[in-house]
């Protein structure tokens, strides 16, 4: 069922109660006004039954016939049940039986009663002339259930007709307030994963389907994006993934021709195993990154002192730093305590150190600085390079992304460095920054919030 028709169908049976209850209410409060009117009329006609002690009713059967509508009948009582006086028409037996007769000796009683097949209104009162005798008025009922039945009716047939009628209003009304929802619908349903300029049109109304067409158009636009994100990521990975597979494939077809000497043989497969190593550590940095992707990056959190890490890092980047005329510094404060995975963050260092080697001119320094502030860790990377080009540096930390766009093996990494750096950041609960030095050259930070712990004799580690 559509949500047009449910609404519908909710708001049918709601005015249907709606309109029942009042009906109700209308029709109990018009009978209770009805029967106090009657009864107003018995309390007089009552007061009234004085004049008719001594008047025999003009009727001769011995029955006491049904009062005409709007005739009112009045008997007086004695104390044995007697009919001692009555009104015209009357008759002889009295409209209320013993029981009645003995209760309305001592307080006034209405009663209805079935007279002949006709419901009458009795009222039985003590009679103030005699102890003992009981004054009773009596009026037929029949304009009263005629009353009631006509106004009944008329409220069922008006009932049904206003129910109908807002049923189908309120079903014309959820088409017409879905109706913009209907066509927005269709507009994604038409949209294809290549249309650039996917989005709906958006009404003029300045209500919440306007905003709900904003969101969608939002919502579509970061689809978009990260599909045009996907199918660059795919082919930037396939680029850096075809290079040394051919190259691979070039050094082994090179190796199986006839008559290679030892050397030869022994270089292409140096070669080989050199290409090899940099598809695994290509394949280890995707893998990485779709894991960050899914939120399955597993950190082992520790307490680490970071000093042992950065030292080690150092070290291993030392024999690269000297092929390349460059003099690697590191200050980092001791006791340096926190609470990190340090295999994940050694890692992220040695990305921003080779990526700080690659671009640093000879004879310049490469500085690794840690710092402290309060409960927040900073680890840096400073160079004296060129720095990153102004409109990179919104890009810095992109999959593939690289200051230039080459793709030639001398140009550098496969540009997943920084966003190796920036993913395990962000598993750490922290971020990547970049930027350009105002003496020249870049620094790229490793931001940990909160990963500051005391150290063993309880004092803070220094920032």
């Amino acid at each position: 069922m559509s949500i047009r028709s449910r609404l519908a169908l909710v708001f049918t049976v709601a005015v249907a109660v709606v309109f029942s209850l009042g009906a109700w209410l209308f029709v109990a409060a018009l009978s209770s006004g009805l029967l106090s009117s009657i009864d107003s009329q018995l309390s007089t006609e009552l007061s009234l039954a004085s004049r008719y002690v001594g008047h025999s009713a003009t009727a001769s059967g011995a029955g006491s016939p049904a009062p005409l509508p709007g005739e009112y009948l009045v008997q007086v009582l004695d104390a044995s049940g007697r009919v001692r006086g009555a009104s015209a028409d009357a008759g002889s037996t009295p409209f209320i039986g013993p029981a009645e007769r003995r209760r309305a000796a001592t307080a006034q009683v209405v009663v209805t009663v079935s007279t002949e097949g006709e419901r009458t209104r009795v009222a039985a009162a003590p009679f103030a002339s005699r102890a003992g005798w009981v004054a009773v008025a009596a009026v037929s009922l029949e304009t009263y259930d005629r009353t009631m039945r006509d106004v009944f009716s008329e409220l069922l047939v008006a009932g049904i007709v206003f129910v109908l009628a807002a049923g189908i209003g309120a079903y014309g009304l959820a088409r017409a307030a879905l109706s913009p929802v209907e066509r927005m619908r269709r507009e994604v349903a038409a949209q294809s994963e290549r249309d650039d300029e996917a989005g709906v049109e958006v009404p003029g109304t300045h209500d919440e389907l306007a905003a709900l067409a904003i969101t969608m158009n939002q919502l579509l636009s970061r689809l978009h994006r990260a599909l045009a994100r996907q199918r660059a990521f795919v082919a930037d990975a396939s680029h850096e993934l075809r290079t040394p597979f051919a190259v691979l494939r070039g050094e082994l077809e090179l190796a199986g021709r006839p008559g290679r000497t030892r050397d030869e043989l022994a270089l292409a497969v140096a070669n080989a195993a050199e290409e090899a190593a940099r598809l695994n550590r290509l394949t280890d940095d995707l893998l990485l990154l779709a894991r960050s992707d899914s939120d399955r990056l597993a950190l082992r959190t520790e307490v680490t002192d970071l000093a042992p890490i950065l030292e080690r890092s150092v070290e291993f980047a030392r024999a690269r730093a000297d092929a390349a005329g460059v003099r690697l510094g590191l200050d980092v404060p001791r006791p340096m305590v926190a609470r990190i995975d340090g295999d994940r963050v050694r890692q992220a260092v040695d990305d921003l150190l080779d990526n700080a080697l690659r671009f640093a001119p000879r004879d310049t320094e490469v500085v690794l600085r840690c710092r402290a502030a309060d409960d927040d860790l900073t680890i840096e990377v400073l160079d004296a390079g060129p720095g990153f080009p102004p409109d990179f540096l919104p890009h810095a930390f992109e999959r593939f992304a690289r200051p230039d766009r080459g793709r030639a093996r001398g140009d550098g990494g496969a540009g997943l460095g920084l966003a190796i750096v920036n993913a395990i950041a962000l598993a750490h609960g922290g971020r990547a920054l970049a930027r350009n030095r105002d003496e020249g050259g870049a620094a790229v930070s490793l931001d940990l919030p909160g990963a500051i712990v005391s150290d063993d004799s309880g004092r803070r580690s220094p920032g």
